[in-house]
């Protein structure tokens, strides 16, 4: 349900209760109102007897006048500060959220991947896992196959699960912008009925302490840090106990002001002023946040241990350039062995399929990663309440999103290697015409489209 919808109601409640205020306020003045404007009930007002000159009736008219506008300004001022927040809609950000992925389930992934975090995982998992046993260093040996396992497999494996954090962590950081206009929205429901009780002269409805704490920092970021699961703290690897958590941590509870907004005063005008003070307070709570990530992700962005680590970036490897430095196969075939199941075939078919079906795949993922990282921008009208954070954040966003598509790069260009390898390796007569035969059964994956949901086999 919109905050439109909820609160434009409330709006026009208070505009209501505000002129049957004034109404009576005029009244017990002896004034009314009469086609639109302001008149005297009767040409024998009192003039007031303290000593000052005889305040003539056309003054006292003009005086009301002047006051009911400034009454009336003050409530346009309030409804127009109250709507300023409809375009501002948490959705915008649970979509942001959704693409970048990384949150807690309660179930397996079902169907293909289409998160950034979870294309990244995929990548690793399904594709790249299986190139640790389709290759053996052992059975080459020429220092290139040592290196690309080394160089290239490890580090890739550390490298995917960095960026997943990356991306995890730009997932908390949207879904802190999420909880903070939830909760904003909250607050200015609880404000709008917090300003109908005063004007109705309820004057004992609990006051906006607790509304106003839940805007604190520590709250909500700790509210998104909720949707997330920890990850483990390893050696360079980045985690969520870098700077968002402990930002959160090192304010605490005493430590992350907020400000304690209150409606207060007996009269329309005192409340209709206080109410608008406490919008204000909801402005700067938003404020407060937006400073706080925007502080965050600008540490992030230049420390080391988070998104200038140099574990998320791949080194191309030797292969990538000069697939001949691969070397030669130590395994041999034993005298009658059948010819299906002669190990330098078997070892060269699956070089072929790690570099034609992994590392394609792999790349493929990456690339469609890197496409939908493209695609996670900030709504436009959330520039007003976030101008810091939007900015750290494309800039963040950008970063991983180089850091993907020169990964992804690099993947197929090792793939091609594998298959070049793989292709010139000497082999007999017979050895080779198996080898064509096997290849032939090996499917490239097959390149996402709309409603597919399934890759070739491998």
């Amino acid at each position: 349900m919109s905050l439109e919808y909820e609160l434009e109601p409330k709006l026009s409640e208070i505009d209501r209760l505000a002129m049957v205020w004034y109404t009576d306020f005029l009244r017990r003045n002896e004034f009314h109102f009469e086609n639109g404007s302001i008149v005297a009930d009767t040409s024998q007002l009192a003039a007031p007897t303290w000593g000052a000159p005889p305040i003539s009736l056309e003054e006292r008219e003009r005086a009301m006048r002047e006051n009911f506008l400034v009454f009336n300004d003050h409530l346009a001022v309030l409804r127009s500060r109250f709507r300023a927040f409809y375009d501002l809609d948490p959705l915008d950000y649970t979509i942001l959220v959704g693409k970048l992925g990384g949150t807690a389930r309660l179930a397996p992934m079902e169907g293909p991947p289409t998160s950034v975090f979870d294309r990244i995982g995929y990548a690793d998992q399904t594709w790249m896992a299986p190139v640790d046993g389709l290759i053996n260093e052992k059975q080459w040996s020429g220092p290139a196959a040592t290196t690309f396992h080394q160089q290239f497999l490890f580090k890739f494996h550390g490298a995917a699960a960095q960026q997943e954090a990356y991306a995890r962590l730009l997932g908390v950081t949207a879904q802190a912008l999420h909880e903070g206009v939830d909760k904003a929205h909250e607050a200015l429901l609880r404000i709008a009925d917090t300003c109908i009780a005063r004007l109705s002269g309820d004057h004992g409805t609990p006051g906006l302490a607790d509304t106003m704490e839940t805007l604190s920092i520590t709250s909500i970021i700790a509210g998104a840090l909720a949707f997330f699961p920890p990850l483990a703290v390893t050696a360079g690897t980045i985690s969520l106990s870098t700077s968002i958590l402990g930002y959160a941590a090192s304010k605490g509870p005493t430590g992350d002001p907020y400000e304690v907004a209150e409606i207060e005063g007996y009269g329309a005008p005192e409340i209709i002023v206080s109410t608008y003070d406490a919008v204000i307070a909801v402005e700067a709570a938003l404020g407060r946040l937006d400073k706080g990530l925007a502080n965050c992700m600008s540490w992030d962005l230049a420390d080391p241990t988070s998104f200038a680590s140099p574990g998320l970036r791949l080194s191309r490897p030797n292969l990538a350039d000069d697939q001949s430095d691969m070397g030669r196969l130590t395994v041999g075939r034993a005298p009658d062995m059948p010819l299906a199941d002669d190990p330098v075939v078997v070892s060269i078919v699956d070089l072929y399929t790690a570099g034609y079906v992994n590392l394609a795949g792999a790349a493929g993922q990456y690339a469609e990663a890197a496409a939908k990282l493209a695609t996670c921008v900030p709504s436009a009208p959330g520039n007003r309440y976030f101008p810091q954070s939007v900015v750290t954040f494309a800039e963040a966003r950008d970063l991983l999103a180089g850091i993907l598509r020169d990964t992804g790069e690099i993947l197929t260009d090792v793939g091609s290697a594998l298959v070049e390898c793989a292709n010139g390796y000497d082999l007999t007569d017979e050895q080779q015409a198996d080898y064509l035969r096997q290849v032939e059964l090996v499917f490239t994956p097959i390149p996402e489209e709309p409603g597919r949901t399934r890759y070739g086999p491998v």
